[in-house]
């Protein structure tokens, strides 16, 4: 007769290893996401809260080129 204690047993402690595994995976993957969306969203607030000194010399650049 099959021992299907044995079987649960160790199907059962596997199956605890590979959650683990999974549970470790996804909050690595969540602590990463956030920060990246956190690097965007700073790195947004330095580009919108900069001075806009590209477009003053973009501007001057595409005046001169109107004028004949």
């Amino acid at each position: 007769m099959p021992d299907y204690k044995a079987m649960y047993y160790h199907l059962a402690g596997r199956m605890a290893t590979a959650i683990d595994a999974l549970e470790a995976t996804t909050n690595a993957l969540v602590d990463i996401t956030e920060k990246l969306k956190l690097a965007q969203q700073t790195t947004e607030e330095m580009f919108i809260f900069s001075p806009d000194d590209d477009a003053d010399s973009l501007d001057s650049e595409s005046g001169s080129k109107q004028k004949p």
